[in-house]
């Protein structure tokens, strides 16, 4: 083709017709700009098209880092309520003092107990590497970023309040442990399920569950409904997240 288009112009400029050789080169040049901009469109094409992949990659892996996050949301959310229903039922049986109702909490009860030091554990690793990959400006202004920073800013205030409630009861569980009141109930427990106990020791056991920090950690624990409150605005902002990357994904 370049040899075709040379034998023109030697032609034209051996017959001196210049004339038609400048229109000749002025449609040459004219030839030129258009594969240039025809490549550069076909390159912008494939760099958009790259360019989704990439960015279909890390929101895939969000939406997996979500599924994770709504299984972890599930038990947490499960312990939470048995936790404070246990919590509340303390506050009522330290009250009414009942024999029987010491059992029930402690063979019911207590496994979901306000010291277990349990949370919401979240996957970020998705959106960190969304935002380190330079490919979050790809969704600026747009539904699917505003859900993202809406649902790792709860993450985030969720893990805020699970710590500060944990802080308090690692307290609480210190102070027990260094009076000796976890190792004294230890043992009027064991006697009170084998119907060995004596009333000095029931005695003995209304004081404990009576001392100001066991009080105060099914007080405090009972009083945190609003740990679930947050979990279920999570759920929410996740199965909205999860559309809005389905629907991009997708596209």
């Amino acid at each position: 083709m370049i040899k075709f288009f040379r034998k023109i112009r030697h032609r034209l400029l051996s017959e001196n017709k210049f004339s038609k050789y400048l229109i000749y080169a002025i449609g040459e040049i004219i030839l030129v700009v258009i594969g240039i901009l025809i490549a550069l469109y076909i390159n912008n094409l494939n760099t958009e098209k790259q360019d989704a992949i990439t960015l279909n990659g890390y929101l895939n892996n969000i939406a997996e880092n979500i599924k994770s996050d709504q299984i972890n949301l599930e038990k947490i959310s499960v312990f939470r309520d048995s936790s404070i229903i246990g919590s509340m039922y303390f506050m009522t049986m330290i009250e009414q003092e009942s024999k029987d109702q010491y059992k029930i909490y402690f063979s019911k009860y207590f496994n979901y107990n306000p010291w277990l030091d349990e949370s919401f554990q979240s996957n970020q690793s998705g959106f960190e590497a969304l935002k380190n990959s330079g490919y979050l400006n790809k969704i600026h202004q747009t539904d699917l970023e505003t859900q993202l920073y809406k649902y790792y800013s709860l993450v985030q205030k969720i893990k805020d309040e699970e710590q500060s409630l944990n802080n308090f009861m690692e307290e609480m569980e210190y102070d027990m442990y260094k009076n000796n009141i976890v190792q004294k109930t230890k043992l009027i427990i064991r006697k009170l399920f084998k119907n060995i106990e004596t009333p000095d020791d029931i005695n003995q056991l209304q004081q404990i569950l009576n001392y100001p920090a066991f009080v105060g950690s099914h007080s405090r624990n009972s009083g945190t409904k609003y740990m679930n409150d947050l979990y279920k605005e999570l759920m929410i902002v996740n199965e909205n997240l999860m559309a809005e990357i389905e629907e991009i994904t997708k596209g």
